[in-house]
């Protein structure tokens, strides 16, 4: 762990586990699709940000990658993106068995309301979540949720993953990280859940941590999102959305990082 602070902990969520999907009492929302989760976040996310082909292209060119999230929950969205990660990494090392040094995977996730580290191995167990992958995010999840940034390894040295852990405001932690991001996952409840999340603040931070051709991908199709993202900088446009749902918003930032050390 990098920096918690040292006497305090994150208020973390409250949940109702009488459903198929865990959902948060506070916010009266799902984590994730009750009919498909790994569906569903593979096809906004993952799909939406175009990984498969990007991670295949940084890869062979020898680049880091970073990805910014909003909403770490239950950990689903990075436990896929590393496992695709890792899975490409593989492909390539099979076909360059002399590469020395891949490069690294960065993931950033913010999380105000954490999940208790036993809720969430119930969660894995319940939903059958149970690779490699799923285990290493588990076995480095702080078990003492302290504001701050926690630094969980979930890589090898053949393969570096590295997820930093933001506990608490989403605008303000981004904000206090030194980062610029190859991808954005909008991801947390609804905005008419959580309002205060998805606000110019944020957009702001994501302005300020992006560079030309930084793409971003999210469930919703709000109205206020898209006008939030467009007056930061971001083109958006409207992409079929998963299942029942009809839309969801994706784009990428039309302009260069001004705030943040390349």
């Amino acid at each position: 762990m990098s920096n918690p602070t040292e006497n305090s902990e994150q208020p973390t969520a409250a949940l109702d586990s009488s459903r198929q999907t865990p959902t948060s009492v506070a916010f009266g929302d799902i984590y994730f699709s009750p009919n498909d989760g790994i569906g569903e976040s593979r096809y906004h996310f993952i799909d939406g940000n175009d990984l498969p082909a990007r991670f295949q292209r940084y890869l062979l060119n020898n680049k880091d990658f970073t990805v910014a999230e909003t909403g770490f929950g239950t950990g689903l969205n990075i436990w896929l993106t590393a496992a695709l990660w890792r899975s490409c990494a593989q492909a390539y090392l099979a076909t360059a068995p002399d590469a020395m040094l891949l490069p690294h995977l960065q993931l950033i996730s913010v999380e105000k309301y954490p999940i208790k580290k036993s809720q969430l191995i119930a969660i894995y167990q319940q939903q059958g979540w149970d690779d490699a992958m799923a285990q290493s995010i588990l076995a480095h999840y702080p078990h003492i949720l302290r504001p701050g940034a926690h630094t969980l390894a979930l890589g090898t040295d053949e393969v570096p993953i590295t997820l930093t852990l933001l506990l608490g405001d989403a605008a303000i932690s981004l904000s206090h990280h030194d980062f610029c991001a190859d991808a954005w996952f909008l991801d947390g409840f609804a905005p008419a859940k959580n309002p205060q999340m998805w606000s110019a603040a944020l957009f702001a931070t994501m302005a300020a941590h992006s560079r030309a051709g930084t793409t971003f991908a999210t469930f919703t199709a709000a109205s206020a999102v898209r006008r939030g993202l467009q007056q930061v900088g971001f083109s958006v446009q409207k992409g079929k959305g998963f299942g029942r749902k009809r839309e969801h918003l994706l784009g990428y930032f039309l302009k260069a990082c001004k705030s943040v050390v390349q």
